[in-house]
């Protein structure tokens, strides 16, 4: 589980979440630009930590954008309208950089729109990044130094990057693969002095690249070749070591890949749960998280103590089921789960030391 040659190290700010890892069917849901309003939230919560606090970034039912946060230590979550309905057109990603909350999300017109705020702040602010016709499905976004690095799917099925120095300054776009090589919203990490990004390469195969910070030379390498998976993947960094996982191609279950800094050998490990869409990934002290939505529409937790490849599998969600896929974090050691149920309402889950996991409704279907 590490990176690859010198200065690639790369860390990811707990949740791209990611947000990040979204499947194709999702994808066809959130057609890029598409105006039409949904009756209730469809798209899959982006979650992080800021301020020391978990925070949620939404799309709307009406393509607007929301913002929750809570009070850590409490149930009380708070709502914040990013933007206005008719403004996003994907699902959003979050990150802290910094003292700023951040958020990424395809705007009207497959543009790419960038919002911002203090932690603690009232009022967003947003940029954009990229211009009509250049953004499509959803981004992932990330702190790297005192900037933001962005990464997202473009035109022609290529991957593009964007990065700046610092919140609120111009943005610089990259072509880190061009047309025909990224077939899935791809999932990006820093480490270091330097970037990581995978997606879902031609053929169902996993592709992985990273730069050094200050160049714009990406190095490819095929972390998994033809009919491996079938789901955008998403990654972490764990102990001097990388870390993707993204749904098997055959049959039920994630896959797990690790690889070792400064080597290009990665390892497969198949997890042990019933999964049938796009994972998320996060570490804790010592070990690692993976959660996904399940055969029975619920959401499942794999964990593994490092080193071990011992994988344990629980279900996180109660009676409702997912009507989206799932997204983890971290926050203070305990690990963070948050989705959209079947009945349409916003979830959020957090495991109490006594392993059972604890729900609040942070926010219902009507509002979505």
């Amino acid at each position: 589980m590490k990176l690859r040659g010198a200065g690639r190290s790369r860390v990811r700010i707990l949740a791209i979440a990611s947000a990040v890892a979204m499947a194709v069917t999702t994808v066809v849901v959130l057609a890029p630009g598409g105006a039409t309003a949904r009756a209730v939230s469809l798209a899959e919560p982006a979650i992080t930590v800021a301020d020391g606090n978990s925070v949620i970034a939404e799309q709307t039912g009406s393509n607007g954008l929301r913002f929750y946060w809570n009070e850590h230590g409490t149930n009380t979550w708070h709502a914040e309208q990013v933007a206005a309905d008719g403004t996003t057109f994907s699902n959003a990603a979050i990150a802290q950089v910094g003292a700023f909350v951040v958020i990424a999300a395809q705007g009207a017109d497959n543009s790419l729109d960038f919002y911002w705020q203090p932690n603690g702040g009232s009022g967003w602010h947003m940029q954009t990044v990229a211009g009509s016709g250049t953004s499509w499905f959803m981004p992932s976004i990330m702190q790297d130094g005192a900037g933001v690095v962005i990464a997202e799917q473009g035109a022609g099925n290529s991957l593009d990057f964007f990065w700046t120095a610092s919140v609120g300054a111009s943005w610089h776009p990259e072509t880190v693969a061009g047309s025909g090589t990224t077939f899935s919203v791809p999932a990006l990490t820093v480490n270091g002095n330097s970037v990581n990004i995978v997606a879902q390469g031609p053929s169902n195969s996993l592709y992985f690249y990273w730069a050094v910070n200050g160049s714009s030379t990406w190095t490819p390498e095929v972390a998994a070749g033809p009919g491996s998976i079938a789901s955008a993947p998403a990654i972490t960094v764990n102990q001097g070591s990388v870390n993707i996982v993204a749904l098997r191609a055959s049959g039920l279950g994630t896959e797990f890949y690790w690889a070792v800094n400064g080597s290009t050998t990665w390892h497969p490990e198949v997890l042990p749960g019933f999964d049938t869409g796009a994972p998320d990934i996060t570490t804790y002290p010592g070990g690692v998280h993976v959660v996904n939505t399940t055969f029975f529409a619920g959401v499942g937790d794999e964990s593994a103590v490092n080193g071990t490849g011992n994988w344990q599998w629980t279900p996180v969600s109660g009676v409702e089921h997912t009507a989206t896929y799932a997204a983890v974090t971290t926050n203070d050691g305990v690990e963070n789960v948050t989705f959209i149920g079947g009945d349409g309402n916003l979830y959020f889950y957090w495991q109490a030391s006594d392993g059972f996991w604890v729900r609040e409704t942070v926010d219902t279907a009507a509002n979505l």
